[in-house]
Formats: C-alpha cells, structure tokens, sequence
C-alpha cells in the first residue's frame, strides 16, 4: 500500500440546499462550483422523500429503496472525491419517520430536499480519485 500524506484543512462551508432539488446532486454542484475537489460533508434537515440501498457483497450491486414520505435526516456522512473529472459526493444516511424508526444507508440520486442544512470542510491536497474496481464492481479511491 503506498504512504498516505496528510490533508491540511481548507475552505469550511456552511449553508442551506435549495428545497425540492436533489440532494446528492445539490451536493455535487456545490462543490463543483466552489472547485471543493476533497473533503468531508455533513447535513441535517428533512426529506420529502428518498432512495437508499444497502450493497449486496455477492450479487455485487446495490439493492435500492424508494421511500415516499416525509422523513427527518437525523444524518448525512460522506466524503468528497473525483470521479470522471468532477467532484463525486459518497454519502451514506440515517433517517427517521413519523414512528421514529431508523432506516439508513447509501443514499442515492432521487432523494428531494425539504430542509437540509450542510456542512462541507475542504481538504487541501492530492484529491483521491474514484475509479471502478474489478473485484467488488465499486468505485473505489484508486
């Protein structure tokens, strides 16, 4: 495995998605619009709806849930990287409705924005670069 060098800190963004656009793609154009090639991102809020999926390790895809009701984001998780020369947002989610029970997963295109309240911390170097990988078919850091 070849040495990892340390990321300095950058840019720290905090701001509110528009309502009702896509939230991974809202993402994604935040960063490609502030040139954010590396970092980490974080949201709170509420969706009207989402699309999650859990990858299935031996079938080696992901298996994907609609869920068309209102929901609390109680967590967005991710990291920013590049991908076919554009910034690529990885997040995974844990959300609640209204019996309070937690769903989560990879989140997906298809998940619209309510309220949502994000935070994204630039990371200052070499940007990791997703590339496909043979064995698990992910697009993985290369």
């Amino acid at each position: 495995m070849a040495e990892e060098k340390p990321y300095l800190t950058g840019r720290t963004y905090l701001f509110r998605l528009p309502k009702g656009k896509d939230l991974l793609e809202s993402l994604a154009d935040f960063c490609h619009d502030n040139q954010v090639k590396c970092g980490i991102v974080n949201v709170i809020g509420s969706v009207s709806n989402a699309t999650i999926g859990c990858y299935d390790q031996n079938k080696k895809k992901y298996e994907k849930t609609v869920i068309n009701q209102e929901m609390e984001l109680i967590s967005l998780c991710g990291n920013i990287s590049i991908q076919d020369n554009r910034p690529q947002v990885h997040a995974h989610v844990v959300m609640a409705g209204k019996d309070n029970q937690a769903i989560g997963g990879h989140l997906f295109p298809g998940t619209k924005i309510y309220v949502c309240e994000a935070y994204i911390q630039e990371l200052v170097g070499e940007p990791k670069v997703r590339r496909s990988d043979k064995v698990t078919k992910l697009s993985l850091w290369a």
